[in-house]
């Protein structure tokens, strides 16, 4: 059993310990500490110096998509010009170069016939 499965079954006596390491009574190896879980937000207690979790596998993934938002919601949102019409845009993905499927779509059909139209120079006999 790992040592953090052992502290998330076992979290009564690591709260008794803590008292008690408060109280002056229990001297620990490894002092422990009281967090609130990332996750869930649930008061527990480690010995470990880097935990942020309660329990990892039910709550790491929950603390990462909180984090993935907050880091979202920090950055200013980014706006580009569309390659087409020119109009100011916010682009959904980081690699988006036209404001919508229109203009993409109108590119396209732009540089298609273009192409096409060099190839009709063998086609005239004079």
């Amino acid at each position: 059993m790992w040592n953090c499965d052992w502290e998330y079954q076992n979290q009564d006596i690591m709260k008794k310990n803590y008292d008690r390491q408060l109280s002056g009574q229990y001297k620990p190896v490894a002092p422990i500490r009281k967090i609130i879980c990332e996750g869930c937000g649930c008061v527990f207690y480690t010995r470990i110096w880097s935990k942020k979790y309660c329990y990892y596998k039910k709550c790491g993934k929950i603390g990462y998509k909180k984090q993935l938002i907050q880091r979202r919601l920090a950055q200013p949102p980014r706006t580009q010009v569309c390659k087409m019409c020119g109009s100011t845009f916010t682009p959904k993905r980081s690699d988006a170069v036209y404001c919508s499927n229109a203009c993409r779509q109108r590119v396209y059909r732009q540089s298609v016939t273009d192409k096409a139209s060099g190839y009709d120079d063998h086609l005239h006999e004079p």
